[in-house]
């Protein structure tokens, strides 16, 4: 997202700016549903609860590329954390800053 630096104010704030960024993130019902999703599917331990790009394009089918330019705003936001293992990238959800931005309002 990008915020024009030449409109701005002493009241907006860098947390109200890192705030923007994930609302962004979030302004999409595809985004919406991994962020679901993955709070869903990450709650375990073991290789069932692991979630990579080739789980997401199943479960929601869409192609290959759209799902991947959605994981990559949200990645962009810090609400998905990615670990690259050989050739997969396994996604997480990072709770602590949805916790965070649901505590902000």
């Amino acid at each position: 997202m990008r915020i024009r630096t030449e409109i701005s104010s002493d009241y907006i704030s860098e947390e109200d700016k890192r705030i923007a960024v994930i609302a962004n993130a979030l302004a999409h019902p595809l985004r919406v549903a991994l962020v679901r999703y993955l709070s869903t599917k990450n709650c375990g331990k073991g290789v069932d609860n692991v979630t990579c790009n080739k789980d997401l394009v199943k479960m929601f089918d869409y192609a290959q590329s759209t799902v991947s330019q959605h994981v990559k705003i949200l990645k962009e936001s810090g609400l998905f954390i990615t670990e690259n293992k050989d050739k997969f990238t396994f996604y997480t959800l990072n709770r602590e800053l949805l916790e965070e931005v649901k505590d902000y309002f």
